[in-house]
């Protein structure tokens, strides 16, 4: 992936010690705070049960489309390995990948799931020859340096998938200037804080035409998680 903030700042994350022998949830928490997710809220259950709920929505579509025949998952992005790692806990003897630009959260992730296809890498190097019925991205789309850089992974993404590709939280572009002003009102100083470390927002339309030149067919769905103030703003997308 392209050098920028983003970049540094997920190299910085590290979560040295994870506890198996928790629950499922709370292996889940654990993991999606070393992604980012460790924001401070009123009611720390009621959100992280939120995203674990979506989560499992996500998992009941794609079987559904799959038709309950998903036997391998690969995560572009795949940071600490949550989603890879529920995954590995719903299929019997699956086979498992995933990319991620940062080494350290390739770490965490190497601790939750055992795969030889997990590598410290750019988005646009994943390798199409090795095929996944799932190929997934989540909540990644929007730290591309840009729709050209995004669109070749896309592309790249769809040649790897035997069945689904599936995109969360990709940021609407008919929705950015509503966005950059909750932001600025919710942050004091934010185009200062976040100098450098613009997110990249898109159209349905540009999803849906390279999904044409596959011959692939689209659906959107909306996140259903009223904890996240993000999800007014962003739609997720199922290409089969």
């Amino acid at each position: 992936m392209q050098d920028n903030k983003w970049k540094s700042i997920w190299d910085k994350k590290r979560l040295d010690d994870i506890d198996l022998s928790k629950s499922e949830f709370e292996i889940f928490c654990d993991l999606k705070k070393a992604d980012g997710f460790d924001v401070n809220v009123h009611d720390e259950e009621k959100y992280f049960r939120a995203f674990y709920n979506d989560w499992l929505e996500m998992c009941k579509r794609v079987n559904e489309i799959a038709q309950n025949d998903i036997k391998s998952v690969y995560e572009v992005g795949c940071g600490s390995g949550v989603n890879l790692y529920l995954f590995k806990n719903r299929i019997k003897e699956a086979v498992l990948g995933g990319i991620d630009y940062s080494q350290g959260m390739i770490d965490i992730a190497k601790n939750v799931i055992s795969s030889t296809d997990l590598v410290c890498g750019s988005a646009e190097n994943i390798d199409v020859q090795k095929k996944y019925d799932l190929v997934m991205a989540d909540s990644v789309f929007q730290y591309f340096s840009g729709e050209e850089y995004a669109e070749d992974v896309l592309h790249k993404m769809i040649m790897k998938s035997n069945k689904i590709v599936y995109i969360s939280e990709i940021h609407d572009v008919n929705l950015r200037e509503e966005w950059l002003a909750y932001r600025r009102q919710s942050m004091e100083n934010y185009d200062q804080v976040y100098e450098g470390l613009d997110k990249v927002f898109y159209s349905k339309d540009w999803i849906v035409d390279i999904a044409k030149k596959h011959n692939r067919q689209v659906i959107f769905t909306k996140s259903d998680n009223p904890e996240y103030w993000n999800s007014r703003y962003i739609f997720n997308c199922f290409i089969f």
